[in-house]
């Protein structure tokens, strides 16, 4: 109980303190590229080649259908985004089946926050932020039972991986910053930081997840976009078409079997390296290792623990980005 008071007023705080933060003087200029910002962070399609080296089990593929929609005029500070999200595995059996498929559809606000000049604790958190709230669903689009029946019709505890109702609503606060940075031999390179507190409410799930599932959820995630690395005289050179993205969070409330700081059924960790080509300017390449619970739907009493790489869409136009952040 002590937690979930916690994570209210987290929620409420870090709410209040956008808002405090955001100067309705915002320029047009500001307002109508924040965009850019959004953009970058945004949920991307990818596919992967097989199931990668680890626990997954035998894949064609898995791929997600990430189709963003935004509402946004020039002349205002926020942004409207529905992202139709869709995951899904092929496993690499006779006739090549899919299991139920991950639908989870979000609706997410943006607005943003526009620093004062004075100060360093402005500049270096709210030069270039926003802060967003998000109201998503996450279902596998079955009614069934939860638990399989024995040959008696009296109910076990063995999930029915195939045709058990799997669903959860929740709502998600999150903020984001963005800099411009130099590195010592004068290369640019733009960082990112991102807080995330998500809340699934229990009378939006299906019931057997009460004790199982895990209902609070914080998240940190740190970008960079072009790497510092490389020519300085090159561009366009492989450094700086890239992206490292690391990913942590922690799965808070009841989890199966899980104690309260057991960092095995807890813990989620990700890192993940992109490269997007000139000659590829809708797609890129990924190199992933992901470790924490499965995110598939009814999955989620494994722990991932895999390395794998694929395609995926290119998350921003690096020139356009370059433009709107300033030193």
């Amino acid at each position: 109980m002590l937690i979930k008071q916690h994570l209210v007023f987290i929620f409420i705080l870090i709410s209040a303190f956008g808002q405090a933060q955001y100067d309705d003087q915002s320029t047009a200029s500001d307002s109508s590229q924040f965009l850019s910002l959004i953009y970058a962070n945004r949920d991307l399609t990818y596919f992967t080649f097989f199931d990668g080296v680890g626990n997954l089990p035998n894949m064609v593929t898995e791929a997600r259908f990430s189709g963003s929609y935004f509402l946004k005029n020039s002349k205002v500070n926020w942004a409207l985004e529905l992202n139709l999200n869709m995951t899904l595995r092929i496993l690499d059996k006779k006739s090549y089946p899919i299991p139920p498929p991950s639908y989870n559809p979000e609706l997410t606000y943006y607005r943003l926050i526009r620093s004062s000049n004075s100060g360093v604790l402005s500049k270096l958190l709210f030069k270039n932020a926003y802060w967003e709230i998000s109201l998503g669903h996450h279902s596998n689009g079955r009614a069934g039972d939860f638990y399989k029946a024995d040959s008696l019709g009296n109910e076990t505890r063995q999930i029915d991986l195939r045709d058990a109702s799997f669903t959860t609503h929740y709502i998600e606060l999150g903020y984001s910053t963005f800099h411009h940075r130099k590195n010592n031999a004068g290369q640019d390179f733009y960082t990112n930081l991102k807080l995330a507190l998500r809340v699934l409410p229990a009378l939006m799930a299906t019931e057997e997840l009460n004790d199982s599932y895990g209902f609070y959820r914080a998240f940190i995630t740190y970008n960079i976009f072009r790497i510092p690395l490389g020519n300085l005289q090159n561009s366009s050179g492989f450094f700086s078409r890239s992206r490292l993205r690391f990913h942590a969070g922690w799965i808070f409330g009841d989890v199966f079997n899980a104690a309260a700081n057991e960092a095995e059924k807890r813990l989620v960790g990700e890192v993940t390296w992109f490269y997007f080509p000139d000659w590829l300017a809708e797609m890129g390449f990924f190199v992933q290792y992901y470790y924490g619970q499965d995110y598939y739907n009814l999955q989620f009493m494994r722990t991932m623990n895999t390395f794998r790489i694929g395609i995926s869409s290119n998350p921003l136009n690096f020139s356009g980005f370059r433009k709107f952040l300033k030193n």
